[in-house]
This record gives structure tokens, C-alpha cells and sequence, in this order.
């Protein structure tokens, strides 16, 4: 592991007095190199502010400055997200649609106390399935647009989520009606509703996912994408004190996803010495558990991107990482969902609508000349 990487990590530990990060901080420390990491794990702003605490000799001034920069632009964005978030929830409530924020400002108000403290390019919120086309509905009025065509009356079956842009300032919603893409067992919305947490932002109160519930959902997030951004481990850490252990336990043997959560507990108690409730300690010691942690650190130490499409350099390891992260029926269903045409297929072969049936047959031949023409691009791609 670099040593940029392993001094940026005692920065992120927040029980780490300052005067002990003068005594660690390694000579001939490549600071350009730390301001990459901090930036490509986005957590440029805890950065910034733990070394602003340190010695004015110790810390160049352009990369302080660097960071100072990048540190404000953030803020202006989740101010700005905030004040959307705000529009957008009342523009729900008036239309009787009950939402939950999953992430963005409410997530850093949850877990931080402070939307400065966590990066976010976009607005993710959850809703009853059936409110879905509703909600879009009111964004739209709102001057939100959907980002991709939808022609297949299937979307709901093979995706989880829609994606908005704004037309005049660009930013961007998700709509989620799953917490995530796999075909498993999952609480309904009304069972997440009535768990909710209530977050105060800017004067307002928003609904985001009770604690247990949103350990879930971000460890089920974070493993997917092979916790590739320290920010999403980050959240573990600030999350994990406030769990209700039992509970989570219930959660995890009634749904699924230990291996996620065991997966992202011995993530965070090696790189930030969390210490994990001993009734949660069996997550941790599961083979399949210590397996995904391995894999996952080989993302970790490098500077490689994952989402939506995997750089060359890793990718035949993260598709073998993403068959080793699903359960039998998981890997079942996903194999499953690969035979289901969508949205793309009917872009790529437009048909009419009373030969929509085709698709079906055609679905296979379709996906095969998408990803050979993928192929051609980049070896390892892999796309629906």
C-alpha cells in the first residue's frame, strides 16, 4: 500500500491527535499524489480540514490550497443539492408521495452532522413502486428530464432505478424503486417507512432510511462496487456506533447481505481500527466475508475507476469479484435478467409496438452484437 495511502488513512481516523500526524507523516511524501487519492476516494474534505491543522512547514502551500479550492466548490454543490432536495420534497408531499432520501445532503447530515464533510454528484431517493411514474411526473414539472429513452414496458422488472437531469442546471435525480439491483429478498417501502429516520437539513425535516436499514443498503452498495471509493467505507465508519446490533442481526439473517456487511466490518477495522459489536464479530469471521475483503482491498490500493464500466487494467478481476460477491440465487437471477430485453435492444432494432413480442428471441443475438462491438473498444467491457 502507498505510503500517501496509508498517511491519508490516519488523517480520515478522526481519534488521531494532530501532533501525532506530524510524527507519522512520512519523509518524502509525494503530496501531489496524496491530493489524487484524496480526490479519487472523494474525501477530499475531511482531508482539507485535518491538514489545516497541522504545521503551516509541514504542508505545501499550493496543495492546501488545491484542496481549499476543492473543498468550497463541494460545498457550493451540496448547498445547491440541498436547496433542490428541499424543492423536490415538498413537490412530493404536495402530491401526497411519500420519499425516502438515500443519499446526498441528507445522508451527510445523517452520518456527519455537516454537508460540507461528504462529496455527492447527485440526488438518490426511494419510493413505493407504484409512485414511481407519478414522481416523475412532478419532477418533470419541476424541469427534470429523463436521461435515457424508455420504449419496453419491462423497465421496472430490469432495472431498479430512472435517472433525471435538470435542463437548465443539470442536476441530477435517481428515483429508486429497489435498493438494489439484485432479484433477492427485500423489505417493501411501507416496511422502510416505518423505520424511517427523520434528518433536520437547513431548517427542514427529510426521511432517510432507518439505521439498520441503510447499513444494509450501503454495504450492499459499497460491496457491488468493490468499495473502490473510500467515502462509501467512510460512511461505515460513521454509521456502525450508532447501530442497533440485535436489530441489524435480526435484519441480516431475515434479508440477506451478511457477507456484505461482514465484508465492509473488516474493511473498516483494518484501514480505521473500527471496533465492531461483538455480536456482530460472526459476519466478520465467514469465509466468504474475509474472501470479499481481500479482493475488494485490490481495488483500494489502486487508483482505478469501477462505475459504469470497469477500466481495462481490473476488469477481468472485477467481473470474476462480481461472481464471487452473489448467492446462488443471485447469480440464478441475474443470469436470468440477462434474457430479458429492455430498452436498449428496441433502440438498437426499433420494432413496432405489436411486435414487441420479438424481443425476446432477438434478445440474445441483440446483447451478443452489443458486446462484441464493446469488445472491439475494450476487452474486458461488459454492459446489458
Amino acid at each position: 500500500m502507498p505510503k500517501e495511502l496509508v498517511f491519508m488513512l490516519r488523517l480520515l481516523r478522526e481519534e488521531v491527535p494532530a501532533e501525532a500526524l506530524v510524527r507519522q507523516c512520512p519523509p518524502q511524501l509525494d503530496w501531489n499524489l496524496l491530493v489524487r487519492l484524496a480526490m479519487h476516494h472523494r474525501v477530499f474534505p475531511r482531508v482539507y480540514l485535518r491538514l489545516k491543522e497541522l504545521p503551516k512547514r509541514l504542508v505545501p502551500d499550493d496543495i492546501l490550497e488545491a484542496l481549499r479550492r476543492q473543498y468550497q466548490s463541494n460545498t457550493v454543490q451540496m448547498l445547491h443539492l440541498t436547496r433542490e432536495m428541499s424543492t423536490i420534497q415538498a413537490a412530493l408531499e404536495k402530491s401526497g408521495i411519500r420519499c425516502l432520501f438515500l443519499k446526498g445532503p441528507s445522508l451527510a447530515m445523517q452520518l456527519y452532522g455537516d454537508v460540507s464533510l461528504r462529496t455527492s454528484k447527485d440526488l438518490d431517493l426511494l419510493l413505493h413502486q407504484d409512485e414511481v411514474e407519478k414522481a416523475e411526473g412532478v419532477l418533470k414539472e419541476l424541469g427534470y428530464i429523463p436521461e435515457e429513452e424508455r420504449v419496453l414496458a419491462n423497465w421496472k422488472q430490469t432495472s431498479h432505478h430512472v435517472s433525471l437531469k435538470h435542463a437548465a442546471h443539470a442536476a441530477q435525480v435517481e428515483i429508486h424503486w429497489r435498493l438494489n439491483p439484485h432479484f433477492s429478498k427485500a423489505y417493501s417501502f411501507d416496511q422502510l417507512w416505518s423505520r424511517r429516520s427523520a434528518i433536520s437539513v437547513s431548517g427542514q425535516t427529510v426521511y432517510g432510511l432507518g439505521h439498520e436499514d441503510l447499513l444494509g443498503y450501503l454495504t450492499d452498495h459499497g460491496a457491488r462496487h468493490g468499495w473502490f471509493r473510500l467515502r462509501w467505507l467512510m460512511d461505515i465508519v460513521k454509521l456502525t456506533p450508532r447501530l442497533d446490533a440485535l436489530l441489524l442481526e435480526h435484519h441480516l439473517r431475515e434479508q440477506g447481505g451478511e457477507h456484505y456487511a461482514g465484508q465492509a466490518w473488516i474493511l473498516a477495522s483494518a484501514l480505521f481500527y473500527v471496533r465492531i459489536p461483538v455480536e456482530l464479530h460472526p459476519f466478520m469471521k465467514s469465509t466468504k466475508s474475509r474472501q470479499l475483503a481481500a479482493m475488494a482491498l485490490h481495488y483500494i490500493e489502486r487508483i482505478v475507476q469501477l462505475n459504469p464500466v470497469p477500466e481495462k487494467s481490473v476488469a477481468w478481476h472485477y467481473n470474476r469479484y462480481l461472481i464471487a460477491l452473489m448467492d446462488g440465487k443471485q447469480r440464478a437471477a441475474y443470469f436470468r435478467n440477462k434474457l430479458l430485453p429492455n430498452s436498449r435492444d428496441a433502440m438498437q432494432l426499433p420494432l413496432p409496438r405489436e411486435l414487441h413480442f420479438l424481443y425476446y428471441v432477438l434478445r440474445p443475438v441483440l446483447w451478443s452484437w452489443r458486446r462484441l462491438q464493446a469488445l472491439s473498444k475494450n476487452p474486458f467491457a461488459g454492459r446489458n
